[in-house]
């Protein structure tokens, strides 16, 4: 089958600097907390620095891994709990926190590129233990769990997954070490002297405030005292095979989306696997540890997606698209079909050579264009890997030629996808797919 050409459907593609700059603000802001958080007392000379210097924003290379470890949160606790459990407001005498997890008791969900053992997260990983001690105290409830999820390469042998019970014997002396430090933070503020507060332990290590920070004539060392009063700290294998267990991989839907018109070999193998008999153990823990890689990915982008905000109230809308039995939602950003992407390239694709080294993105927003009958639409990209901070996000108008050949190849496209007997009738995937793709032997192209 033909390959759809899609570089000959674009008319013209713009580099908007004006939007580029604007979203670019956004990402760089910060406002300074109102209030005292958890977070806070794990680290009293950073909350200091980060009211006094508002200004001072971290480098986007740091503000990355935030975004990730925000959006596999969000991705994984929705997969394994419910919403009224999700990210649980606590407050206690004028300190304030999230739990991640909170039904019987709290949990916190934390990532890492690195393997933590028992006794390495009591030596390398004290600030897991005193959040999680934290929220204990406030909710005295004297145990609590601390799932870990460690980022690895897609040939790394250990389970991405782990979890640790840690008990917490003396509730009250954890309180009344959050309100010391409570009142330390709260002294130092108003008094305009930081150097009451412990070293931070960042010092050295690339700390945003180093500039302005006193931690090198500071005289009060750092500590973990919330972490020394934890009881016992053991792996937990049961809690971890409980969290595979309700990570539910999804099941392909019965309508078609906007995705399966771009993908649509991948679209039918889902499929076809779907209808297939259930997995064995080995081939479904594998499944739902690559999709744990993949709420990483996920939860990357809608992070990022939430700090651009891109749009004021009422700027940003979704509007339903249904023809034939593709349904969807299209993004709209001051009046233009949006779509963010984070490719992994380490250097900036010249605009001229866009359509051809992305043309699964500029299919997405066709088809997108063409069934919204919007001729111009936005691209997005999110050069994660680039050094320089004002590459990394590149803002694109795209206008394109002939709507209606793009929304009839989406149809069509669709259309093969309900009578397809074999990969062979539909379009392949792009070639950078096949290398990972679990279907390749199958689909031919390994």
């Amino acid at each position: 089958m033909a390959d759809f050409d899609i570089a000959s459907y674009v008319a013209h593609i713009e580099a908007n600097r004006a939007a580029k700059d604007a979203l670019m603000q956004k990402l760089r802001a910060r406002r300074p907390p109102h209030r005292i958080t958890v977070t806070d007392l794990t680290n009293l000379k950073q909350a200091y620095f980060r009211r006094k210097y508002p200004e001072i924003t971290p480098p986007l290379e740091k503000q990355q891994l935030m975004w990730a470890g925000t959006g596999f949160h969000k991705v994984f606790g929705a997969a394994v709990s419910s919403e009224e459990y999700l990210e649980q407001f606590v407050e206690i005498e004028g300190i304030v926190g999230k739990i991640d997890i909170y039904e019987e008791i709290p949990i916190e969900v934390k990532t890492t590129s690195t393997t933590v053992s028992p006794k390495g997260l009591l030596k390398y990983r004290q600030t897991y233990i005193e959040q999680l001690g934290m929220y204990c105290a406030m909710v005295n409830i004297s145990q609590g769990k601390i799932i870990i999820y460690q980022r690895q390469d897609q040939e790394a042998p250990q389970a991405p997954l782990s979890a640790y019970h840690v008990t917490f014997p003396n509730l009250e002396a954890i309180r009344d070490e959050m309100r010391r430090r409570r009142d330390l933070l709260i002294h130092a503020l108003i008094s305009n002297d930081p150097s009451n507060l412990p070293v931070c332990s960042w010092l050295d290590r690339g700390c945003d405030y180093s500039e302005v920070c006193d931690c090198r004539t500071a005289s009060v060392p750092l500590s973990y005292e919330i972490a020394e009063l934890a009881g016992q700290i053991q792996f937990d294998d049961v809690t971890c095979q409980q969290l595979l267990s309700k990570v539910a991989v999804p099941q392909p839907s019965s309508r078609f989306r906007m995705n399966d018109a771009v993908f649509p070999r991948k679209a039918y193998f889902e499929r076809l696997k779907s209808a297939e008999t259930t997995l064995d153990e080995e081939e479904s823990l594998q499944k739902k540890q690559d999709y744990l890689r993949a709420m990483d990915e996920f939860g990357f982008l809608d992070a990022l997606r939430e700090s651009l905000q891109y749009g004021a109230p009422g700027e940003v809308r979704s509007i339903p698209v249904q023809c034939a039995s593709l349904s969807d939602l299209v993004r709209v950003h001051q009046g233009l079909p949006t779509i963010l992407r984070a490719p992994k390239f380490q250097s900036l694709v010249e605009r001229q050579r866009l359509a051809w080294a992305f043309p699964h993105y500029f299919l997405r927003l066709g088809f997108e264009c063409a069934l919204t009958e919007r001729p111009k639409g936005r691209l997005l990209l999110y050069y994660a890997k680039v050094d320089k901070e004002d590459t990394k996000l590149m803002v694109y108008d795209v206008s394109f030629g002939s709507l209606n050949a793009l929304k009839s190849e989406a149809l069509r496209r669709v259309e093969l996808l309900e009578t397809a007997s074999s990969p062979f009738d539909l379009p392949k995937c792009p070639a950078w797919m096949c290398r990972n793709c679990e279907y390749r032997l199958e689909c031919g192209e390994a």
